[in-house]
């Protein structure tokens, strides 16, 4: 499925620039060839070992099912004449989400233009949402093919990590937290009290949110596990060719986690020196489709990356106390493991330890983004390579009483945070479906593709219904890097109607001009005063 899925957007991709853009039959094309490449990786894949879940492994899985349950069948839903998603933490992203899904759908030219700011041109990763347009193309409505893809995605995600690190690696990503969870046991009151730290549920702040991650993280959990047991044990059995497919063509659906693969394949060289020659043809071989990929969705190396030197991460005021609350005994335990796993472990514990405690020092001291809290998308997959060598290293070694104390200490919080934030009190309204339906029937002649200035709103009906606007929602716009603030000054100008706001308009590229209401009024923008 992984590999059907990738090889579903690249054909995609490819078809939307021969032909200048996406219809029922390229998307049908495309489905059948990534059908068709996943059915061909799954035969040439072979298993070396076959794995059988314990006791705890099959606990931790049905977890994760109830959780993913919980959260995608309620990802997005009708409540009379609302719209309505499950978390609070969604409610920004899911909104721009759809608009790229209707966007791809809509037939426009590839590479494609930002739909969220005039006169850029696309700088994201686009994999994840173009899968949904696929499907919306050949009938599956946005809503369904969300909470499908969503639901497939967690299964993956949950098979990946415990092939990676067992019922541990999955409580490590469920449960990740601090000590902010323990306050329950003063106030009695259930509730997500990591939701204003930094260190936030990673199910619920990632996995839900993230749509990049339902394909890159079982994507590369898969891509480290068959490097650690190629590189380090007796073999994955995974095709070169299949393993080279995906890690070059990450960059479509995350840049954080092809950076990260990259920074584990550059330690793995460090510590496997028999097959350095064959990493160097490995990597040599990606540079080409990698660097486009990633030419791709930075838009040409445009978007600003935010970078800056910025020691103590998110800490600000907080002093040590940030450390503690956030991460209780995860970083001590980190720290211990750089003894156990770096400096006495053997090759392999050496390679995956350094990178992912290298990844935290390097998070911890440096922005990769304009908002400092992306950063967490590099501290995942540190977090997740780290948790089975915490595990075999350190805690299983442990007395039984010791072992289970460690284990509660590390995960209560972020389980406290997991069951409230997918409680039933939830439940946000995301649009109203009467005013959907009366932007649809005012833009019923207005061709898909078309540049509408309209209010910075996140869930703006003209936004969700897919059109390309002037400048979108400035928190999307701001967490992409991108200039804005003077086109969204010219916006404001033409929504105030101000002197010569039909030419001010024009000049940002837009068609039309709607204005948002119980009777929706959509102005054109070039017609004479």
């Amino acid at each position: 499925m992984i590999t059907a899925t990738g090889a579903s957007v690249v054909t995609a991709i490819c078809l939307a620039f021969a032909f200048g853009g996406l219809n029922f039959n390229m998307a049908a094309v495309a489905l059948t060839t990534g059908l068709a490449g996943g059915v061909w990786a799954f035969c040439q894949t072979r298993s070396n070992k076959r794995c059988h879940p314990g006791s705890w492994d099959v606990l931790m899985l049905v977890i994760f099912a109830i959780a993913s349950l919980r959260a995608f069948l309620w990802l997005i839903y009708p409540v009379g004449d609302e719209w309505r998603i499950l978390s609070p933490y969604n409610l920004g992203d899911i909104s721009l989400h759809i608009q790229f899904i209707r966007y791809f759908a809509g037939g426009v030219d590839f590479w494609p233009a930002s739909p969220i700011l005039t006169g850029v041109p696309l700088s994201y990763p686009l994999g994840a949402d173009l899968w949904n347009s696929l499907l919306l193309l050949v009938g599956v409505p946005v809503e369904r093919g969300l909470i499908w893809t969503g639901l497939v995605g967690a299964g993956l995600t949950a098979w990946a990590l415990w092939r990676w690190g067992g019922a541990f690696a999955i409580a490590a990503f469920l449960f990740n937290g601090g000590l902010a969870g323990f306050a329950i046991l003063h106030t009695g009151q259930l509730q997500d009290f990591q939701s204003e730290l930094a260190w936030k549920n990673f199910f619920l702040t990632m996995l839900v949110t993230q749509r990049g991650l339902l394909y890159a993280l079982p994507c590369g959990l898969l891509l480290l596990r068959a490097w650690r047991d190629d590189f380090f044990r007796e073999g994955s059995g995974l095709p070169r060719s299949v393993q080279f497919f995906l890690y070059a063509t990450m960059p479509f659906f995350s840049v954080h986690a092809f950076l990260f693969l990259s920074l584990a394949l550059a330690t793995i060289f460090l510590f496997a020196r028999k097959s350095r020659l064959a990493l160097l043809v490995f990597v040599a071989l990606a540079v080409v489709p990698v660097t486009a990929a990633v030419w791709f969705v930075t838009g040409g190396f445009s978007a600003a990356s935010g970078m800056r030197w910025l020691p103590g991460w998110m800490q600000g005021d907080g002093g040590w106390k940030f450390w503690v609350m956030n991460f209780g005994i995860s970083l001590p335990l980190l720290i211990w493991l750089i003894w156990k796993g770096v400096l006495r472990g053997n090759a392999e514990s050496r390679a995956f330890c350094s990178v992912a405690i290298g990844v935290f020092i390097l998070c911890f001291l440096i922005a990769f983004a304009p908002w400092e809290w992306d950063n967490t998308k590099l501290l995942i997959w540190a977090w997740l390579v780290a948790a089975p060598f915490l595990w075999s290293r350190i805690i299983e070694p442990l007395a039984p009483i010791v072992r289970a104390s460690l284990c509660a200490a590390l995960f209560f919080s972020g389980a406290i945070s997991l069951v409230a934030g997918l409680d039933g009190r939830h439940g946000y309204e995301l649009a109203k479906r009467s005013e959907l339906a009366s932007a649809r029937m005012a833009l019923r002649d207005v061709p898909p593709g078309t540049r509408i200035a309209v209010e910075p709103q996140f869930n703006h009906p003209v936004i969700l219904l897919g059109y390309p606007v002037v400048c979108g929602y400035d928190g999307h716009l701001w967490s992409h890097g991108l200039r804005y603030q003077e086109p969204l000054g010219k916006l404001r100008s033409v929504l105030r109607r101000e002197s010569g706001w039909l030419d001010t308009a024009t000049e940002l590229g837009a068609e039309w001009i709607y204005f948002r209401g119980p009777a929706p009024v959509l102005q054109r923008a070039n017609e004479s005063k």
